[in-house]
């Protein structure tokens, strides 16, 4: 459930807005002139371009990101510490392009003294793609999809978020895009995990994905249940719509059925829906950032996730955040005590089961229609 902001947010004076990454950090980015909340970067055309914000909403000091390859975007980041961040990035002007590992490269940045200008880029390595001739699903890529940094690393084999970065990235066949999973301990020497995407659009394909559905950039956040659940872009040529997926372990996916969650259609700046950047706001909404296109220009728009976590308001409606559990019709999710939840449903005995779903013993409840009653 979105509330939706018009119109767009982003570029202000660029040509072009895409592939955003927001970040939400209080006092976290300087602008040259002061600290602020929030920072976007993303692809302007000719470039990556960044701007300010104090509250993810009204954005200033637009300004070109400098000291990475000319061309790069595709932006992923990693704040380490308050005064080191680190982003992976596509360069696209690297030869045999997307057949090439070099096209994946890093670059660090001290934001608490201007998250404009970065140092010490260089070119990944790693056995992320074939970069040979058979067009096997990681034969090449088109950069990083998302990142993850651990501060306290134990590097385990076999088990990639132990180590110090994970990271999705864009494969391709050059033809099809799905999403590998790759870890590293030093953000440059990257490996790959397992020799099949984590979610693709050719397999549990669904309706709206198309005959050669892509899956391309992500978001990934962690529900208070340990559920992780992905944001993703999708269907024909990786911009058709948003899917939504959820995993125990952020390895094995499932998409939801009631995919897409936002599609592309007709009108203005429709054309293209993809790209899905989020942003946890001082409130603890969700702020979700997304690309749209119309026939010329990039442009991005903002929406806020007013539910994160259902309440008892949302009970009476269907579930919008469906995890597979049963049809997604029958089961209605809500937090807070047994009073709380029988207060928001008058009679909630006649015919339905509620389950307390919180591992840690509170109070989250999901009702599964036409059971006996229980107490749990």
């Amino acid at each position: 459930m979105f509330d939706h902001q018009y119109p767009h947010v982003l570029p202000i004076s660029a040509d072009r807005a895409y592939y955003v990454r927001v970040l939400r950090s209080p006092g976290g980015f300087h602008d040259g002139t002061t600290l602020r909340d929030f920072i976007a970067y993303y692809a302007d055309g000719n470039g990556m371009s960044c701007t300010f914000s104090d509250d993810g909403l009204s954005w200033d000091n637009e300004k070109e990101v400098t000291g990475i390859a000319a061309n790069g975007y595709h932006v992923v980041c990693a704040l380490e510490t308050p005064n080191r961040m680190r982003i992976l990035y596509w360069d696209p002007d690297v030869p045999n392009q997307p057949y090439a590992m070099a096209g994946l490269r890093t670059a660090i940045c001290n934001p608490q003294a201007d998250a404009s200008v970065f140092t010490e880029d260089a070119v990944c390595t790693g056995n992320l793609v074939t970069e040979g001739t058979e067009a096997v699903w990681n034969r090449g890529h088109y950069g990083p999809s998302f990142l993850w940094y651990n501060q306290k690393p134990t590097s385990i084999p076999g088990k990639p978020f132990t180590w110090r970065y994970a990271m999705f990235f864009i494969a391709s066949t050059g033809g099809n895009d799905s999403l590998g999973l790759g870890y590293s301990d030093d953000g440059m020497d990257w490996q790959l995990y397992g020799d099949t995407p984590i979610l693709s659009g050719l397999i549990d394909a669904q309706d709206w994905e198309g005959v050669n559905g892509y899956v391309s950039s992500c978001h990934v956040e962690r529900l208070a249940d340990g559920r992780w659940w992905m944001l993703y872009s999708g269907g024909a040529a990786g911009n058709a719509g948003i899917g939504y997926a959820w995993s125990w372990d952020r390895i094995y996916w499932t998409k939801a059925s009631f995919n897409p969650v936002f599609q592309a259609g007709d009108g203005p700046f429709l054309e293209r829906c993809y790209t899905p950047s989020l942003a946890i706001d001082a409130d603890g909404t969700l702020l979700l950032y997304r690309s749209a296109r119309d026939d010329t220009n990039y442009r991005t728009f903002v929406s806020r996730l007013r539910a994160p976590s259902l309440g008892w308001q949302d009970l009476l409606g269907s579930d919008h955040l469906g995890q597979g559990l049963t049809a997604r019709r029958s089961v209605r999710r809500g937090q807070g005590s047994e009073a709380e939840r029988d207060v928001a449903i008058p009679n909630p005995a006649l015919g339905d089961e509620w389950f307390n779903t919180d591992l840690s013993g509170g109070g989250k409840w999901e009702k599964h229609t036409g059971t006996a009653w229980e107490r749990t």
